[in-house]
């Protein structure tokens, strides 16, 4: 990744199949990444890590929009991929969507 800057990225995935695909395709592609399946413990890292880019994957009901409004109440700055609600997407896609918010 050299002309891209590195994200510093939050992937909230309860898949874990998924959300490892996910962190190894960032990580490969030069970014720094945390990910958890639980949406608390999102909300927990986002207290002490900045994050420019956050992923969220498939969560019940209505906890995508209550999630992301908390998030950027704390980081408004957040760029926000949803990869849930059957969204199709290539890991190269995402890959491609987090360097471009960072540019």
């Amino acid at each position: 990744m050299s002309a891209a800057r590195q994200a510093t990225v939050l992937v909230l995935e309860p898949n874990a199949a998924v959300q490892e695909l996910i962190d190894q395709a960032l990580r490969e592609s030069g970014h720094r990444v945390l990910s958890t399946g639980d949406s608390l413990e999102a909300l927990e890292l986002v207290r002490r890590v900045r994050f420019d880019v956050f992923v969220v994957g498939d969560l019940v009901g209505h906890q995508t929009e209550a999630l992301v409004s908390e998030l950027r109440s704390s980081q408004p700055w957040l760029e926000v991929i949803s990869t849930g609600d059957n969204a199709p997407f290539s890991l190269d896609d995402l890959v491609g969507g987090v360097a471009a918010s960072v540019r």
